[in-house]
């Protein structure tokens, strides 16, 4: 137990390695409770390190786990940052560590190291985020492009943190257990009724330390994926962070990149480790030698290729983008994309559409062909490609549109197009045209005006083929990633002299590079728990009829302790609905469980949402029940409606 400045105390396991003299100490910060899901199925980790003579730690954040007190929000500023000072300070004095200390982690773990290492703790000497973001709002779990998350706003993250933190400390690690739950669930809000009401980017979202590059002075290592949803906050990271910096870029989802779908699947603990190295032992390494960009180069792969291997190859990188970048802009016009401004001006219209983007979602083993979005969207290609081009950093749109509503949301897709027709999509962006001005300043639309909206792609690596086509596809809607806007608004998009609407994409022109990295492949984990994670199930109905669009997402997983005698477990099921009838009306369901069984406490948390909207305003119903040992334990009702602001 870790003492803090207010007397509250942190839970810590400690892997210490087999040796007499002093060693560096790394934490990795998370509420996800250490002793069960997700925590203790990360221990590999910990074990990685402990091995390779780095002591590690995995901390319960307060009112987690077994830390004392009861958590109040994500990531509870300023306590949480406070409180992870004050423990890095506390492993430094122990005798078995040498007075360095470094943070570590995954999403919440990676946010976490960000967050405390702006406070300058003393002792810390360098971080290693993994997918972490530096914008909550934006770049999160919450808003993007200022309209509200759909799959995730009571998904697996939102909805699993409510029966989470119902779940109890363990009795043999915390004194006057009982008495600690009984007060966490009484006291404890779910988090996920806070974001739903910040609609608008301000002091609630920006007081966990943002982007407040400048405050960060420790070495910093970033990992980083072109699928994960965090990806423009690891590029953005690396290019205004002013230390000692290396960012490695897979082209990874939100998983571990020893693990990941798709591949290539590398040993990144090893690179971590040689980050330690050079920065927290007094002996250093070669990695300070190397290009601080590490990157993978993805090439073309059709939509129904097999996902479980991105094709392309790595490669050394000085900056990211490049310096020798050069900005290649097509106009939109009625002849497609062309390199020069169309000589007549020109228009076009699209129907609202709430369902584009059902074809983003991955339901079999391949990548998915874009064909079913882009029939329901406004579309722009170019003429064949006569050289291979390849991109890497962010696509920008810059788009002259009016809508026929006060709220309308612009969706872009870039994709790349192959000489059969087949379209795969390369990278996508959206803006509520409402947050035009900033995320913090929404702005009703006049029906009929013409605006010009920046949009930002997500940043990407990608080649394309000679003879391939680059294809823009623009829609009100990205579903189910983002919940449907509150009216049906038609979009025109203009071009020409007076309206030059234009795709902007950094362009890497061709040359041999020197200079190649190599990477380990991955290592068997050794983990002190039996983890089994079910394959994710999603599917997508589409009622015809009714216009009707039903997406559903299913997980399912279990932890075993060595201790023979503990499991917990986990499921989730989110479906969420829209129609193109009436597309404010969306609708989405969510049911969360897990369960801590052993002998004489059997504790299941049942979580139930129901969000529903019309074109005004949210209605939110959430229970959590709890029983204890089989019988009805704690249980909650929270409703909430709640004025829609523009979104």
């Amino acid at each position: 137990m870790i003492p803090t400045r207010d007397g509250t105390r942190l839970s810590a396991n400690v892997f210490q390695p087999a040796t007499d003299r002093p060693v560096p100490c790394v934490v990795e910060y998370t509420p996800y409770r250490k002793d069960d899901l997700r925590g203790a199925a990360r221990d590999f980790g910990s074990f990685y390190f402990a091995e390779r003579g780095v002591a590690a730690v995995q901390l319960d954040v307060r009112g987690t786990g077994d830390s004392d007190g009861v958590v109040t929000d994500e990531y509870q500023y300023p306590h949480e940052q406070l409180d992870g000072f004050d423990a890095l300070e506390w492993l430094a004095g122990q005798p078995w560590c040498n007075g360095r200390t470094g943070l570590w982690g995954t999403s919440y773990a990676g946010f976490t190291a960000f967050q405390v290492a702006q406070l300058q703790p003393p002792s810390l000497g360098a971080i290693a985020p993994i997918y972490a973001t530096d914008d909550r709002y934006t770049d999160d779990m919450h808003f993007r492009g200022g309209a509200l998350n759909g799959w995730s706003v009571i998904g697996p993250y939102a909805l699993g943190m409510v029966t989470r933190n119902a779940l109890p400390p363990y009795p043999e690690l915390t004194e006057n257990w009982k008495r600690l739950w009984d007060l966490r669930l009484e006291r404890n809000e779910p988090w996920l009724i806070r974001w739903i009401e910040e609609q608008v980017d301000g002091p609630y979202w920006r007081s966990t330390l943002g982007r407040m590059y400048d405050r960060i002075r420790v070495p910093t290592l970033i990992i980083g994926g072109w699928a994960d949803f965090y990806v423009n906050a690891s590029v953005r990271w690396m290019q205004h962070l002013s230390v000692p910096k290396k960012l490695i870029m897979g082209p990874w989802p939100h998983t571990p990149p020893d693990a990941a779908t798709p591949g290539p699947r590398i040993d990144f603990l090893h690179e971590i480790a040689r980050w330690w190295k050079q920065w927290l032992h007094d002996e250093g390494d070669d990695i300070e030698d190397e290009p601080p960009i590490t990157v993978f180069i993805q090439t073309y792969r059709r939509p129904d290729a097999p996902a479980d291997l991105a094709p392309g190859f790595w490669r050394f990188e000085e900056a990211l983008p490049p310096s020798r970048m050069r900005e290649r802009s097509w106009f939109l016009g009625d002849k497609g994309l062309s390199d020069t401004v169309p000589a007549r001006e020109h228009v076009a219209e699209g129907e609202h559409i709430p369902y584009v983007g059902f074809a983003d979602l991955r339901v079999s083993s391949t990548w998915g062909d874009q064909k079913a979005n882009e029939e329901l969207s406004i579309v722009y290609t170019s003429e064949p490609l006569t050289q291979e081009t390849e991109i890497l950093g962010f696509p920008r749109l810059t788009l002259y549109a009016s809508a026929t509503a006060e709220t309308a949301f612009v969706a872009a897709r870039l994709c790349d197009v192959a000489p059969d027709g087949a379209s795969t999509l390369v990278s996508k962006g959206l803006l509520n045209a409402t947050r035009r001005n900033g995320m913090d300043h929404p702005e009703a639309l006049v029906p009929g005006e013409i605006y010009r909206l920046a949009i930002d792609l997500d940043a990407i690596s990608w080649v394309f083929p000679r003879g391939h086509r680059i294809r823009l596809a623009i829609s009100g809607a990205d579903f189910p990633e983002v919940w449907p806007a509150p009216s049906a608004a038609g979009l025109r998009v203009f071009g020409g002299a007076s309206h030059p609407s234009l795709l902007t994409l950094p362009v890497i022109p061709a040359g041999r590079i020197s200079s190649q990295p190599l990477l380990r492949p991955p290592v068997p984990r050794r983990s002190q728990c039996q983890h089994i994670v079910e394959p994710t199930r999603t599917s997508i109905s589409h009622d015809t009829s009714s216009r009707n669009v039903t997406a559903r997402r299913e997980l399912k997983e279990a932890l075993r302790h060595p201790d023979g005698i503990t499991t917990i477990t986990s499921e989730h099921q989110t479906e969420i609905r829209v129609s193109a009838e009436k597309p404010a009306e969306a609708i989405a369901t969510g049911w969360d469980r897990k369960t801590l069984q052993r002998p004489g406490l059997d504790v299941t948390s049942t979580a139930i949402a129901e969000l529903r909207s019309d074109a005004a305003t949210f209605f939110l119903d959430l229970s959590l029940d709890v029983t204890l040992n089989g019988a009805p334990y704690w249980g909650r009702r929270w409703t909430r409606t709640i004025p829609r602001l523009l979104l």
